[in-house]
């Protein structure tokens, strides 16, 4: 049975996925544990939503608090979750829930039990739930940093079949998001296969620095597998193509008033469709206890090899044979021949173009709102629920406790509401000046 769950989970990626039809304004909570309490896959998929949705004004809440189980969501699930009203929401949890042991009936009975519980919360609220499977447990690296004595899980001391295990949730969650009709995504295969896939040449090659937790490259392909689910039917982020004859160009496809063309030299007008997807890489450390270097490039091109999830093409056919030189806002871009312009150039990872350039400046501000309000609302919420266990017999403490954080808490609610308010600007795409000139 193990062994069947475990496959199930590894072929799922996207699966039983209802077309994302957001209306304006949806809000989109994003539930779960330790994972999504980072607000890293959840700001990296935001920054997806935020640009290819642009028209939508889409609003993102982080629901996730360390150490939480199924039932611990279930414990704050109307202050926590159901306030925010979501009309979507994602929940991720499992790793949790398993206790880092070995398969147990009753251990899987009480996930069951809880997530079951949670899915039912959430079609009372009438939010359209997608379903996540857990993501990995990395067993070699968690023997390689136990050989350290200050190693902060050296006492978790997981069955040597927990990722199996946690595989195990994933297919059994796959079949009940089929049965509810939601969505589900599939981390835990995807996760493995990056990590098998670097190991032939780097044994020492990990997504989980601390076996547990991703680091950026991990909450990439996290992120790139949402995106999956929720691109529909905009998966490119935008497609300019423009046909050029001995008499004059014109538009084929996209926002594009041409302005001039005499037979070699094009200037127009563009304005993308949507923004490319950009995650920062600072380079920086990031915030206790996770303490991972902001880098997530290696995993987010690895996820997105093979796949138009985030093309950014401009093609321009017709073009007399030779090399051209492309210009945006007047600056230097590439220099391609004919053909190249012809099938189509791919500008998505182009650092120097306007549409580039926007979607990072947006990518630094969630970076920001996500750094300086939500997760700090985050740790505030975890306060909460270590309250919430030390006075479960003493109501009038714990209404004191939730008291005393209100105002901070109110107060980075509507800061991130602020934030997003700008991003939202900075989301529309701006026109930029094309010129695409025969070299010289």
């Amino acid at each position: 049975m193990l062994r069947f769950f475990v496959l199930s989970a590894a072929l799922a990626g996207v699966a039983f996925a209802s077309e994302f039809n957001p209306g304006l304004g949806d809000r989109m909570v994003w539930a779960g544990d330790s994972i999504t309490h980072q607000c890293k896959y959840t700001q990296y998929v935001e920054n997806f939503l935020y640009t290819r949705f642009p028209d939508k004004r889409l609003r993102f809440f982080n629901a996730g608090i360390k150490g939480d189980s199924a039932k611990d969501l279930l414990d704050r699930f109307d202050e926590d979750v159901a306030f925010f009203e979501p009309d979507w929401a994602t929940v991720l949890l499992g790793m949790n829930d398993g206790r880092y042991r070995g398969y147990d009936k009753a251990n899987f009975e009480l996930y069951q039990k809880g997530m079951n519980r949670a899915l039912d919360r959430f079609e009372r609220l009438e939010t359209k739930a997608v379903v996540l499977s857990p993501s990995m447990f990395d067993h070699r690296q968690y023997n390689l940093r136990n050989q350290a004595v200050d190693f902060r899980f050296k006492r978790t001391n997981p069955h040597s079949e927990y990722n199996a295990k946690l595989a195990f949730y994933g297919g059994w969650l796959r079949s009940v998001a089929e049965k509810r009709g939601l969505a589900y995504v599939d981390f835990w295969g995807a996760m493995n296969d990056v990590t098998s896939r670097f190991r032939r040449e780097n044994e020492t090659f990990t997504l989980m620095p601390d076996s547990i937790h991703p680091n950026p490259s991990g909450m990439a392909v996290m992120a790139e597998r949402m995106a999956a689910f929720f691109a529909g039917d905009r998966e490119l982020a935008s497609r300019v193509s423009i046909m050029a004859r001995e008499n004059g160009a014109e538009p084929i496809e996209g926002d594009v008033v041409i302005e001039a063309f005499d037979g070699k030299d094009l200037i127009a007008n563009v304005r993308p469709k949507a923004l490319p997807w950009v995650l920062p890489a600072t380079g920086k450390m990031g915030p206790a206890p996770w303490n991972h270097v902001d880098e997530p490039s290696l995993g987010f091109a690895v996820a997105l090899e093979g796949s138009g999830l985030n093309d950014d093409i401009l093609e321009i056919r017709g073009l007399s044979s030779g090399r051209y030189d492309v210009f945006m806002n007047g600056e230097w871009i590439l220099q391609a021949d004919h053909f190249e312009l012809a099938e189509g150039l791919r500008l998505q990872n182009m650092t120097k173009t306007p549409s580039y350039r926007q979607s990072l400046e947006l990518a630094l501000l969630n970076a920001e709102r996500n750094d300086v309000a939500m997760r700090p609302y985050r740790d505030l919420q975890g306060g909460m629920k270590s309250a919430r266990k030390k006075n479960a017999s003493t109501p009038e403490i714990l209404a004191a406790f939730r008291a005393g954080i209100a105002p901070e808490l109110g107060r980075l609610f509507h800061l991130a509401q602020a934030y997003e308010a700008q991003i939202h600007e900075l989301a529309v795409p701006r026109a930029y000046r094309l010129e695409v000139r025969r070299a010289r």
